[in-house]
């Protein structure tokens, strides 16, 4: 438009944020100290070494100096050593022949080559994943595909119309049809395979004279002259892309043993990086805070659980820093923009590793505080672990940010995010050092096909801090000045920028300032407490701070709280030093309710000072404070240590309202936080907030994050909350129910959100509901009619309904091995991690909905004692199909029925912890397909009879009344249709009737199984035999069955034994057929027998002859003796009363089953004489091929009058006898059911050929694809 100005110059330095914290001035204020001679490792999903700003830094360097997969999602198992073939091939553990390239042959003279099989599904992110086979679709499938589909459904069309009565077709047109319908449902099924498709590839490792060299083939046709050469990363820094999304690099371990593949399971670790220290020579506005140093990325997400991190992934981390720092390649910083939330904080093996590593070594841990706010006590972990060794990062968003990054329309004062998580710890320890910028537009890896991303969050915030102690380090590095990660963190805080209008939760000391950071520890940089930190520890359980939330507060309390120096490397620190150690420390509570001694002298040991809080005077609300130690002859140098201490005065409401209103409306602009604190009345167990704005003309209103939160003992953050954003306006009341427990603290955090413009006038109000159970969880179905005790905490109206959703099976170990790991896991110096691997089985009969756990270890990972647990689901074919770790239970898996393998490891240095958990069980949670209801009473009497199931119940306030449930129906358990070893059903139960209160108020409900009676089988009588007869029919059995197993001249002897005694035994007919003809798929499903008959060995084709000639006399033999007009008229039956009725169905069901075996063996060996002669006899002049058919057609009629064709046990029959037709419709359908019924290679084999008759070859690459990824070799490296 004419006139308007035009605003030229984007803000591009603030789509990186540097200038906040002083970071983009100390870089211009001392240009060599931009994070030369630093490295930092990225501890997150991996980082793209080809992302723009991570290729080189100033002068060249590659940045990304080292790549590895810490996790174990990129393994592969190459123990497996391959001579190569006169013809310059090897044998893949696919089944492929791979053609070794010239390259390959050149460098590896020795001709011995490591393989391996990799399935890539793993190494793409989710998104990536679903892109790639979007793709792979539209360019190799849909055309194709929809071309054949089109196809076979109109030959399906054209029959209908010829044959409109499809009901009543003869057998022939039957069959036609099935084929033309089994065409188009093979398929579909197709289709949805294609959707579920994995590619796994062949991998060949062999040693060079410069290091390992992979080759992966990506061609899958074994061309390895064009697949992918890649060399060890640490060596050669090669890069490779696997396809155009994904670029890999690889590390070798265990001698050759280990192929590790090195992906990145999602675009975080990169973007991390690009804040750190990202390098654009082109364009220093989007520099990451520290553009010279280097990066070693270490993978700790793991693709299999889709990027959660994982104990395995985290101690191996850590033992990779320590074997760098040992090797003289010094990490100065980690950043690790990853974490959870942790039960408890005063003690686990991760955690401890992670203290270990900053203590030994030095190393400036900076970890993300989390992203759990605005409630607080919502830190993650790390920094919350039992030593405060990391620096936690809060997130702070800038004017110049809202403006570059967000695209607001206006600017808002600088803040932190409403999201952060805030202070304090649980155990009263600080969680959060600083803030810092928590957000940017930065780079991001190729396989996103975008050049950058804004990513938000204190996982931003972090590297930016990360970023600047390594320019800290660089500058401390250049000037010679000595420093540890303790006077590091300790100048973080004492010169963070405290914005006294910012939550002072969330901001820890401040906003990170470096120039100010940099001049402190370069002033004192010889001061002695440089080398040590000061281990606070308060009362017995070690917590790190003074945190009083524990009811309303009507009496001063005291504590004890110990004060320890900690030298860095403190076991190796000199004596010297320690006994000279001594600091006269001012001790300055920061409020008049504290009060504790004003001096301590301090020596190298420990010293415990007794601390009082007076919480008489407090108003209701948090109240934070502290006590600072300074250094009384140099106060100006900062504090040493702090003692945080947080009290929490609760609001208790009205006994009579049980309500709490705001007294007057509260003015709510960006990022205004109300937060309140109430002591939850006994026997509430929901609330429910309303909010309204009071302005009438505000219809807009605003939206805010509403956080409820209440602290459980030993519970996480996360136990007892609820976090959502609802918008608020004036046109009705915003209404929030949550769940509570009373006798506990909540805290109810109303925030405006830090981006929603305009101030709402808010009311707000609180009211307490509650149906208090006891006895009301569990329920055993032993015990007959169940009572549990309701107690209202108001007039309420009860209508109590459970619902169980799942049933519960109980694994046991049925394996169990300790032993040790490999030169990967030892943590430094020789301490040896070892394994402890439970295996256990379970077996679905139908398609179930299934989630594993195992109990022991399960929701803890940081504070375990263990440091790792991780389990994997394997079909029958060793193919894994699931996996999971300490946070799986609610993760549920669609599974066919089948048998499955769990396998769990845990891990631990220690072999007598590991050998204290080999009893350790998992549980199979298997979801129903129905929800089953317990029948509830209101009486007991009513409950035993059966009699009037409760309806609505008035509760009057504070009244305890009795409820009776009774046990479920076997009927009904039978209907649910679960297996019958599960122990208990787990669901829920409600008690309310108000909506609101059902919505929210729901416990959990157990329901345990008792073991049924063994139900009698409807067998025949046990008939009345002498002992000589006994032993006659035991002796003939045996006989019988060693038939099978014998070789064949010995097979005989045996069976001519056994008719000589037992004339016309079917028995032995029957077991004398299975000798000559096995069983082994491989030689019964029809194209894979023809393909490995060799047509130019005649004399094998005719000893094959004669033995199928001899099956067939065997079958009609059977046949002969089994009155099958006899058979149908009994079959035909509709009840049979006869007193021995059961015998007879005895007998009956097992002359069908033998009639069924002989005919289909005949039927099957017709057919395969039919191969032979097509195939190898094709000369010779005769007509028993058409007699053969009519044989066929005459079987296949037969076997039709007594079983289904799609009966499991004459698949193979209706397989030959499709084929023998030329029927390839019905033999991918019945194929496809064989399969169903049992897992196997050969099967798929067979239908990829079928399909090649079909000349389909999209298909055919598919069934290619599938058969190799389904059949691994081995189970999957943990």
């Amino acid at each position: 438009m004419e006139g308007t100005v035009v605003e030229v110059k984007f803000p591009a330095g603030s789509l990186v944020p540097k200038n906040e914290t002083g970071a983009l001035n100390f870089v211009r204020k001392y240009p060599e100290y931009n994070g030369k001679d630093v490295t930092i490792a990225v501890l997150d999903s991996g980082v793209d070494p080809r992302a723009k700003g991570l290729e080189i830094v100033p002068g060249g360097d590659v940045k990304v100096v080292e790549r590895f997969d810490c996790s174990g999602c990129g393994d592969v198992d190459t123990s497996k050593l391959v001579s190569a073939a006169p013809d310059g091939t090897i044998l893949g553990l696919s089944g492929r022949v791979l053609r070794l390239s010239n390259a390959m042959k050149a460098k590896c003279p020795s001709g011995q080559y490591r393989v391996g099989l990799k399935s890539m599904h793993d190494l793409y992110p989710s998104r990536i994943r679903e892109k790639i086979v979007a793709d792979a679709k539209l360019k190799t499938w849909d055309e194709a595909h929809k071309k054949t589909l089109a196809e076979a459904s109109r030959d399906v069309a054209d029959f209908d119309t010829k044959n409109p009565n499809a009901q009543n077709l003869p057998l022939k047109e039957k069959l036609i049809k099935e084929n033309l319908d089994g065409t188009v449902e093979f398929l579909n099924a197709c289709e949805k395979k294609f959707s579920d498709l994995k590619t796994t590839y062949d991998c060949v490792l062999f040693l060079t004279d410069d290091g390992w060299m992979a080759v992966i083939d990506t061609t899958e046709n074994g061309a390895l002259e064009d697949a992918v050469h890649v060399g060890e990363y640490s060596k050669t820094h090669e890069l490779v892309n696997l396809d155009e999304f994904l670029s890999i690099s690889i590390n070798v371990h265990d001698g050759g043993d280990v192929l590790e593949i090195v992906g990145m399971c999602s675009s975080h670790g990169t973007h991390v990086a690009s804040i750190a220290c990202g390098f654009h020579p082109d364009n220093p506005e989007l520099d990451g805070v520290a553009p010279a140093a280097k990066v070693v990325s270490l993978t700790i997400g793991d693709g299999r659980l889709g990027s959660m991190e994982t104990g395995t992934a985290l101690v191996r981390a850590i033992i990779k820093v320590m074997e760098l720092c040992e090797s003289g390649r010094k990490i100065d910083v980690i950043n690790m923009s990853y974490g959870e939330h942790g039960h408890w904080s005063n003690s686990g093996r991760v955690g401890e590793l992670m203290s270990e590593l900053v203590n030994k070594y030095g190393v400036v841990w900076v970890a993300s505080a989390g992203n759990h706010g605005p409630a607080l006590c919502t830190i993650g972990t790390p920094p919350d672990i039992s030593q405060p060794s990391c620096v936690g990062v809060g997130a702070y968003v800038s004017p110049e940010m809202m403006e570059a990054e967000y695209a607001l329309r206006q600017k808002l004062p600088g803040n932190v995010y409403t999201w952060t998580s805030r202070d304090p710890c649980i155990d009263g320890g600080f969680g959060v050092t600083v803030c810092a910028p928590g957000a940017a537009i930065a780079s991001v890896p190729q396989f996103t096909m975008s050049k950058a991303q804004l990513m938000n969050g204190t996982s931003m915030a972090a590297p930016h801090v990360a970023g600047s102690v390594a320019l800290l380090i660089s500058g401390l590095k250049q000037k010679n000045v000595n420093f540890t990660a303790f006077s590091i963190k300790r100048a973080l805080w004492n010169t963070a920028t405290k914005i006294d209008y910012v939550d002072k939760f969330a901001q820890g000391n401040g906003l990170l300032n470096v120039e100010k950071a940099f001049e402190n520890l370069t002033n004192y940089k010889d001061c002695v407490e440089n080398n040590l930190r000061f281990s606070i520890s308060v009362g017995g359980n070690g917590a790190k701070g003074i945190h009083m939330r524990q009811g309303l507060l009507t009496k001063p309390e005291e504590f004890n709280v110990s004060i320890e120096p900690v030298f860095f490397n403190d076991k190796y620190a000199s004596p010297a030093d320690k006994i000279s150690f001594n600091v006269r420390l001012t001790l300055i509570p920061t409020e008049s309710w504290i009060q504790c001694g004003s001096f301590l002298d301090l020596c190298y040991s420990q010293r415990t000072i007794c601390v009082k809080i007076d919480p008489t005077g407090l108003a209701p609300g948090v109240h934070k404070a502290s006590i600072k130690a300074y250094d009384s002859a140099c106060v100006e140098k900062g504090v040493l240590f702090e003692i945080p201490v947080t009290v929490v005065q609760p609001i208790v409401v009205d006994p009579k309202t049980l309500e709490y209103t705001s007294t007057e409306s509260i003015s709510c602009k960006p990022n205004t936080i109300l937060r309140n604190f109430f002591l939850v009345p006994k026997y509430a167990t929901w609330a429910v907030l309303e909010m309204i704005s009071t302005d009438t003309n505000d219809t807009v209103g605003g939206k805010f994050l509403i956080h409820t939160m209440q602290i459980l003992p030993m519970k996480y953050c996360k136990a007892q909350e609820t976090q959502k954003i609802l918008p608020v306006n004036c046109v009705s009341t915003t209404v929030h129910p949550f769940k509570c427990v009373g006798d506990n603290i909540l805290e109810v955090c109303i925030a405006k959100y830090w981006s929603n413009f305009g101030t709402v006038p808010l009311k707000y109000s609180i009211k307490f509901h509650g149906i208090s159970p006891l006895n009301g969880n569990i329920m055993h179905s032993a015990s007959g009619i169940h009572r549990i005790d309701l107690t209202t905490l108001s007039a309420e109206e009860v209508l109590p309904s459970v619902s169980l959703k799942s049933a519960v099976m109980v694994l046991k170990p049925t394996e169990t091995k300790i032993t040790p790991l490999t030169t990967r896991d030892v943590v430094h110096p020789g301490r040896q991690i070892y394994q402890n691997v439970l295996t256990y089985t379970l077996h679905l009969n139908k398609s179930q909905e299934v989630a594993f756990y195992a109990p022991l270890f399960s929701t803890v990972l940081y504070e375990s004692e263990f440091e790792s647990q991780f389990w994997m689901l394997f079909d029958s074919n060793k193919m894994m199909v699931g996996c999971g770790d300490a946070y799986s239970n609610d993760s549920y898996l669609k599974l066919e029925k089948g048998d499955y393998t769990v396998r769990l490891q845990v891990r631990h240095e220690k072999k007598e912890l590991l050998e204290k958990i080999s009893e350790t069980n998992m549980l199979a949670n298997i979801k129903l397909a129905n929800a089953l209801a317990v029948d509830i009473y209101k009486s007991y009497n009513q409950a035993i009879v059966n009699g009037k199931k409760i309806t609505t119940l008035a509760f009057p306030a504070g009244v305890t009344r009795p409820i009776y449930l009774a046990t479920i129906t076997n009927e009904k358990l039978q209907k649910a249709s679960f297996p019958n070893q599960c122990s208990w059903l787990e669901g829920t139960i409600v008690y309310a009737k108000d909506e609101l209160g059902k919505k929210c108020d729901t416990h959990s409900f157990q329901y345990i199984l008792t073991e049924g009676p063994t139900v009698k089988k409807n067998g025949a009588p046990k008939e009345n035999k002498n002992k000589f007869e006994e032993y006659s029919e035991g002796l003939r059995d045996y006989q019988v069955a060693q038939i099978a197993k014998l070789d064949t001249e010995n097979a005989e002897q045996v069976y001519k034994a056994v008719l000589k005694d037992n004339p016309n035994f079917v028995g032995a007919h029957l077991a004398l057929i299975d000798n000559l003809d096995s069983n082994d798929l491989k030689t019964n499903l029809p194209l894979t027998f023809a393909s490995n008959l060799d047509r130019s060995d005649k004399n094998a084709a005719a000893l094959l002859k004669v033995k199928l000639i001899k099956v067939i006399e065997l079958a009609d033999l059977t046949l002969k003796e089994i009155d099958q007009n006899a058979l149908l008229a009994y079959y035909g039956l509709k009840t049979d009363s006869r007193p021995n009725a059961a015998k007879i169905k005895t007998q009956m069901d097992k002359q069908k089953q033998q009639l069924l075996d002989a005919a289909q063996k005949k039927l099957i060996a017709l057919s395969k004489l039919r191969v032979i002669k097509t195939l190898v006899d094709s000369n010779e002049v005769g007509d028993d091929g058409v007699d053969q058919l009519e044989n066929i057609e005459q079987l296949f009629g037969d076997i039709g009058k007594f079983i289904d064709y799609n009966d499991a046990k004459v698949l193979l029959s209706s397989i030959w006898h499709a084929y023998t037709l030329n029927q390839y419709g019905r033999m991918l359908k019945y194929l496809g059911k064989l399969y169903e019924d049992k897992l196997s290679r050969e099967i798929l084999e067979e239908q990829s050929k079928v399909v090649a008759e079909r000349k389909w070859p999209h298909v055919e690459q598919l069934l290619n694809k599938v058969v190799v990824t389904s059949n691994p070799q081995g189970f999957r490296l943990f």
